[in-house]
């Protein structure tokens, strides 16, 4: 095992008895064989875009695929030494990507345990943060700015409440099973968010912000820092902290509406000779389960059940599916959650504005 940074002693990486065959790599070692090292960040897109070493490979943890693509970027048995990093020394995510590593096989493989704020600290000549190369670290939020900006839930109605106030829920819809009482919350993912964050759309404005679990937002206050938000605050701990008060939530009532399919789409995707008739039944499953403004989110299992293919067989459709612009698709825990075209089906009125962002909503996924 290498030695740990001289700067910190073992009990500040409180992770590490628990991943004893999980093998750490110091700042200073990964420094001095930086040329050498593959190292991957096991991130969000969203992390990696605000901060990340300048040489690492993006490879999400929570991908499916993630064995497969880690295999494309290092064989198993490489000399090289592999190193994962996430966001610091409470992080679980490069721990457990080294151990699912080595349980595979791969050799050489390593903890990145200092993380990127260590890095950053140590060479930023060799980190980027917020675009910019060599990482200031100035720029760093520090905790005590990041708990500033968060409120308790009663704090969070209040100013909710206020004139020239925008309150955003930026989960995503298969999260939004409840919502704080509050009227008129602004229901937007991140991935849209930033585009109208960086579009200085309300800078005039006091933004509430508040997310599932209280640590998308930490990633979030970045863009608003760049971008000059000044009034804004976040519910601290997300949904998450008021999960056992029911008093405080209000469910989501989905308005029970018609699926409108589109006759000519039917008709395309039924000639379309690259797919055959697991993919046809597997998007016609879809169709038929479609919430959420167009998503459909359900148990794999569930599908494979009801449609009688399993579930390699249903990935393999959904990567197809996504690959010729049917639909996108995304597995977090066993659950599949995919976005049908909404031109091709759309449950309520189509040639709405709403249907008309989601229409561009979508074409942007596809592209990406």
């Amino acid at each position: 095992m290498f030695p740990i940074t001289q700067t910190y002693a073992q009990e500040d990486f409180p992770l590490r008895p628990y991943y004893p065959e999980v093998t750490p790599i110091s700042t200073e070692k990964l420094m001095a064989e930086y040329d050498s090292t593959v190292i991957i960040d096991i991130r969000s897109r969203l992390e990696y875009e605000v901060a990340h070493i300048n040489k690492a490979v993006l490879l999400p943890l929570t991908l499916d695929d993630f064995a497969e693509k880690l295999g494309e970027v290092r064989p198993k048995n490489s000399p090289e030494t592999l190193a994962f990093y996430c966001n610091g020394h409470s992080c679980a995510k490069s721990y457990q990507a080294a151990q699912l590593s080595l349980s595979l096989g791969f050799e050489n493989v390593f903890v990145y345990d200092g993380g990127i704020f260590d890095w950053i600290t140590a060479t930023p000549e060799r980190a980027t943060l917020m675009g910019e190369t060599p990482a200031r670290a100035n720029r760093i939020i520090d905790a005590e700015k990041f708990l500033r900006h968060q409120i308790a839930y009663d704090e969070f109605v209040a100013a909710a409440k206020e004139p020239n106030t925008v309150v955003i829920d930026i989960r995503d819809p298969f999260q939004r099973n409840c919502s704080p009482r509050i009227e008129d919350i602004r229901n937007i993912p991140l991935d849209p968010l930033l585009d109208l964050v960086t579009s200085r759309i309300w800078t005039e404005k006091k933004l509430l912000i508040f997310d599932a679990v209280g640590k998308q937002i930490r990633w979030l206050q970045y863009f608003l820092n760049a971008y000059d938000y000044f009034d804004y605050a976040f519910l601290e701990g997300g949904m998450q902290s008021i999960a056992n008060a029911p008093e405080k939530m209000k469910p989501v009532i989905e308005a029970d509406q018609t699926v409108i399919t589109s006759q000519p789409m039917l008709l395309k995707l039924t000639a379309d000779q690259r797919l055959n008739n697991a993919d046809r039944k597997v998007i016609s499953y879809l169709l038929a389960n479609i919430k959420f403004n167009n998503y459909v989110v359900i148990d794999i299992h569930d599908i494979s059940r009801d449609t009688g293919i399993n579930s390699s067989l249903l990935i393999n459709s959904m990567k197809k599916l996504t690959a010729f612009g049917y639909a996108t698709h995304s597995i977090m825990q066993g659950m599949l959650i995919a976005q049908v075209d909404p031109r091709l089906a759309w449950k309520g009125d189509s040639d709405t504005p709403l249907w008309n962002q989601k229409v561009k909503e979508f074409d942007a996924a596809i592209q990406q």
